[in-house]
């Protein structure tokens, strides 16, 4: 089971609140980790696909005209994933916040899917 935490648009833009639910898993990504700038892709955040695919790149041709062995250019790299996986669900709680979704509730569940209904199952409306 993971932590997930619900937003839900805001009621004031008019929108019903259950098809436009979110469900963002708390803790480490992942898929960010291993496809930092797809996973970005994926998941409409466009300033941080283009702070990915820029940092990736400023620190490979940093580390190569350092010229750093390929160990330090892996442990590097690593620590970077490492970095954008521990913050990558913080950006979409960023984003959603931004857009106008509100912040409802933590809920415990196997998947997102499963958090949003089990949120409104609890008789949340809103």
């Amino acid at each position: 089971m993971r932590i997930y935490t619900v937003f839900t648009p805001s009621l004031l833009k008019g929108i019903d609140a259950v098809p436009g639910a979110e469900a963002v898993k708390e803790g480490f990504s992942w898929p960010a980790f291993i496809l930092s700038v797809f996973w970005a892709l994926w998941h409409r955040l466009w300033l941080a696909a283009l702070i990915f695919f820029a940092a990736n790149t400023v620190l490979g041709v940093g580390l190569a005209l350092a010229g750093a062995d390929a160990l330090s250019s892996s442990v590097a790299s690593l620590g970077l994933a490492a970095i954008i996986g521990w913050t990558a669900n913080d950006m979409r709680r960023a984003k959603l916040s931004a857009q106008g979704f509100a912040m409802r509730a933590p809920v415990i569940a196997a998947t997102g899917e499963t958090a949003i209904l089990r949120y409104f199952e609890a008789g949340n409306r809103s």
